[in-house]
């Protein structure tokens, strides 16, 4: 599903770079000089990424026969097993045959395989071939988990659980999960879940591993006889429109065009929530209906006529500009949906769920369905997705909404006549507002300039899905002004050439540049036109090694973090943290390295749980597993040497849940927050035994535990009097005795401060304190852990450099946390940031790092050492630096 706002309705599925990718230069090398690359060699796999140039008899039968023999007389070279238990024909697009990749008949997720060929009967040449396609698979051809187990392992995946009550489970059989351990894959059940409960809605597709039973990977559609007819109807704005309509035996009409290739059915939601329409269509929906051929006004100001008008429009746009026959390219059903809303209140926005597009409005926009280019734009999604099918995370994720973008603009600017020269031809939905001039309207701007080195927004894959809307225009900039400087015509010919026929699901932005170029050469374009096109590219600075002149100045310690909750632990020279592998396909696991870099080594074992949320403090490592027991969600809490030996279970429940692990040599402790009674009690392990609840007082709970030399420290607090009070406190691990509480400045009830992200490090206790007053700023304060001591301010609340966040981390020499500025627009200085202070305060915080994109999870090492998770660099990565980097001027 793919919608316009940053954070509204994006699904993930893994990283692009993930299954495939393209190997170029060392870093500071300079793009090649030739436009049409001989061969991009594939990472992972034998089989190379993209081969172009090649001029190979391929002669007799069917193009698709003829490019399954050339692949098989040349499997030295390409390593493409071409039997049909091994490839699949997906179908033929223009002059390139698509294939999809089968092992032991199974379908292999995101692996196509595309030839490009020239000429007909015995003069058929290939020109080029590539893909993805994975040669070291090895997983089993069968099942052992039953599927209807399958299916109630996916209902899992749904937290909620009015959700999993309400949950359809369907199956759509066994595919194979490329990458994991030495690239064998895993085989896995592909379940969709379906639900709307507690005013939510969620349409969720969940691989299962087939042979442990555990989510492997997730990521967040009868008519009467009826003839051709005229209707007619206003808009949105009470413009008179004649449309193709459907007249019904009974003499009624509906809004269903049966003229085209494609039938185009409209429907009206009257109202109804988006997520009743998420992948499927309520029972007893038919196509908007009215008694005569003159639909009333209600039709336009509900955007159903938009919606009827412009669905023709675009089908008219694929159909005599590119040749395509619908959405799906066979003639299949184009539906829309208008008048959703979202619990109840207007929903501006727009989707392709998948099946359809779904349209609502409201407030100061009319209908979605209203302006061309957004009809366009939802449209497309579903011709990238029955084609290239461009992966809706990170940059194959912005080349989706890009190419989206360029396809609903072209048509746009087509239907309006606006000459390409027009500073506003490059504007998206600048039609939807009801006041306000175009460009204070418009959602997105094709001519914003930005550039790939300078403007990519540096957002983790928990953002905006890796950033899709965020870094979109930077590609579809390019794509405009190849249409700019081409025909039109031609431009757009060639960008779907180039999504058709040369693009693979987990492409980048300079896999995106290569299929433009490959596909221009293909076209038979002159030297001077292909020149265009690498100029677009470059004047986007999208070239080889872009990602690498991004100003980093930090060390990447871990690369290609793939989880959205990933949170490193370090100490001592050591980290901990949890990932999956670099194709995203694994559950996550428990890794550890050294804070200066090199291999990871995974700490815990492959049992098909979830192995998450890990401690260290150098020498032993904690960390939580998630996994099933007779139905229900256990969680279990494991600790072992980093060096060697087998993990130990401390702790384990189904009612429990663990929060906050830390870990003191053999010593555990955590916070348990009981789902059955909303209680959280802290939880401690001695020597490796199981852990106990430390004995609080009557109706006292906790939160944010810390652990180190022998003390625990949290956060207490409980219902006084005039109100809940906040008492950092300190408790001697050995003699089970509470050392010191430190409570608030202020004890009258509701305005006392609230004390809450608590940390320990040399001989002092550390809390973040904050005044219950909106708007109000957070101190970072410490007293002796030894008895009550003077309290100072690391960080004073009154400090104009004072955070809003509450996270830090800290050693005995230094104090680092996250800064959060809120109510701004995206942009890289609006990202979070570290700032590091001395451990005993009293000086102006510095920038620990001058890294633009987001910084976050940071966590103190030894010194002024911190490791991060940085978003800067076009992926998800861990980093370090050994101190802080000051200013940033």
């Amino acid at each position: 599903m793919a919608a316009w706002a940053a954070a509204a309705l994006a699904v993930s599925l893994l990283a692009p770079q993930a299954l495939a990718g393209s190997a170029g230069p060392q870093d500071g090398a300079a793009p090649p000089p030739d436009p049409v690359p001989d061969r991009i060699a594939g990472q992972g796999t034998a089989a190379p990424r993209l081969v172009t140039g090649l001029s190979d008899a391929a002669p007799g039968g069917s193009a698709a026969d003829a490019a399954r023999a050339y692949l098989a007389g040349e499997r030295d070279r390409f390593h493409v097993a071409a039997g049909e238990k091994d490839l699949a024909l997906l179908g033929t697009e223009g002059s390139t045959v698509r294939f999809q990749q089968r092992h032991h008949g199974i379908p292999v997720l995101g692996a196509h395989y595309l030839v490009h060929l020239k000429g007909k009967g015995e003069r058929r040449e290939v020109t080029g071939a590539g893909g993805a396609y994975f040669t070291r698979l090895d997983a089993p051809a069968e099942a052992t988990v039953p599927a209807a187990r399958s299916a109630a392992v996916a209902r899992t995946a749904l937290k909620d659980p009015r959700q999993r009550a309400a949950a359809e489970v369907s199956d759509h059989g066994l595919v194979v999960l490329p990458g994991g351990e030495g690239g064998k894959g895993r085989l896995a059940r592909h379940h969709t879940v379906r639900a709307v409960a507690g005013g939510e809605a969620v349409v969720r597709e969940v691989y299962v591993d087939a042979t442990l039973g555990a989510v492997a990977l997730q990521h967040d559609s009868a008519r009467q006889a009826e003839t051709p007819a005229k209707a007619n109807g206003t808009d949105v704005r009470g413009k008179k429109v004649t449309f193709d309509a459907a007249r019904q035996d009974d003499g009624t009409y509906r809004m269903s065009d049966l003229t085209r290739g494609s039938r185009i059915d409209t429907y009206d939601a009257g109202g109804r929530d988006y997520g009743e329409f998420l992948g499927q269509m309520p029972a007893g929906m038919v196509p908007v209906q009215n008694k005569t051929a003159d639909y009333p006004a209600s039709a336009g100001e509900s955007g159903a006529v938009n919606a009827h008008v412009n669905s023709a429009r675009v089908y008219d746009f694929y159909k005599s500009r590119l040749g395509r026959d619908g959405i799906d390219g066979k003639g299949g059903t184009l539906t829309s949906v208008v008048n959703v809303t979202s619990g109840g209140k207007p929903f501006a926005n727009a989707f392709w769920d998948g099946e359809k597009m779904v349209y609502g409005g409201g407030g100061a926009y009319y209908s979605f369905a209203a302006a061309l280019d957004v009809t366009g734009h939802e449209m497309t999604h579903g011709v990238i997705e029955r084609s290239a099918n461009l992966v809706y995370m990170n940059q194959s994720g912005a080349m989706n909404e890009a190419i989206a973008d360029y396809f609903g603009n072209a048509m746009d600017v087509e239907a309006k006549g606006t000459p390409m020269s027009d500073p506003e031809a490059g504007l998206l939905a600048e039609d939807l507002c009801r006041t306000g001039t175009p460009k204070e309207c418009a959602l997105r701007d094709l001519n914003d300039g930005r550039n790939a080195m300078d403007d990519y927004i540096g957002a983790t894959v928990g953002q905006d899905s890796g950033g899709v809307h965020l870094n979109s225009t930077i590609y579809s900039g390019a794509l405009w002004d190849i249409r700019e400087q081409l025909d039109p015509a031609t431009a757009d010919k060639l960008v779907y050439k180039a999504l058709t026929e040369y693009m693979t699901p987990l492409d980048r932005f300079m896999d995106g540049r290569n299929a433009m170029v490959a596909a221009a050469d293909a076209m038979g374009l002159p030297l001077e036109d292909i020149q265009k096109v690498t100029a677009a590219f470059d004047g986007h600075m999208i070239h080889t090694g872009w990602e690498h002149h991004l100003g980093i100045d930090s060390k990447t310690v871990l690369p290609d973090i793939t989880s959205s909750f990933a949170a490193p632990s370090a100490r001592e020279g050591r980290y901990v943290v949890s990932n999956s592998d670099a194709t995203g396909t694994k559950l996550p696991s428990v890794f550890t390295g050294a804070t200066s870099g090199g291999a990871a080594k995974r700490l815990s074992p492959d049992d098909g749980r979830w192995h998450e949320f890990p401690a260290t403090d150098g020498t032993y490592a904690a960390w939580m597993a998630i996994g099933e027991r007779d139905g229900a969600q256990s969680y279990d809490v494991l600790t072992r040497r980093l060096a060697k030996g087998k993990p130990k279970n401390v702790f384990s429940s189904t009612t429990v849940q663990p929060q906050d692990i830390v870990v003191d040599g053999r010593d555990v402790a955590f916070l348990g927050y009981d789902l059955t009674t909303g209680v959280s009690d802290v939880y401690l392990s001695r020597g490796g035994k199981p852990a106990k609840k430390v004995k609080l007082s009557a109706g006292h709970q906790a939160w944010s535990v810390d652990m180190r030399d022998g003390t625990l420290v949290w956060t207490e607090y409980w219902k006084a009097e005039k109100g809940t009070v906040f008492v950092p406190t300190a408790y001697d691990v050995e003699r089970g005795k509470v050392l010191v509480r430190y409570p608030p400045k202020q004890s009258d009830g509701d305005k006392a401060p609230l004390a809450g992200y608590t940390k320990t490090a040399g001989d002092r206790v550390l809390w973040t304190e904050r005044a219950q007053a909106t708007g109000a700023k957070t101190a970072i304060r410490s007293g002796t852990l030894r008895g009550p001591g003077k309290v100072k301010d690391v960080v004073p609340a009154d400090a104009p450099y004072a955070p809003v966040s509450t996270v830090f981390t800290a050693t005995d020499k230094a104090v680092t946390y996250l800064d959060v500025k809120g109510g701004q627009e995206w942009a890289n200085e609006n990202l979070s940031k570290l700032f590091q202070v001395p451990f005993k305060g009293g000086e102006k915080p510095v920038r620990l790092s001058c890294n633009r994109g987001t910084q976050t999870a940071a966590a103190a090492d030894e010194g002024k050492g911190v490791l991060w998770i940085d978003g800067t660099g076009g992926q998800t990565d861990l980093v370090t630096r050994t101190s802080p980097a000051g200013s940033c001027a």
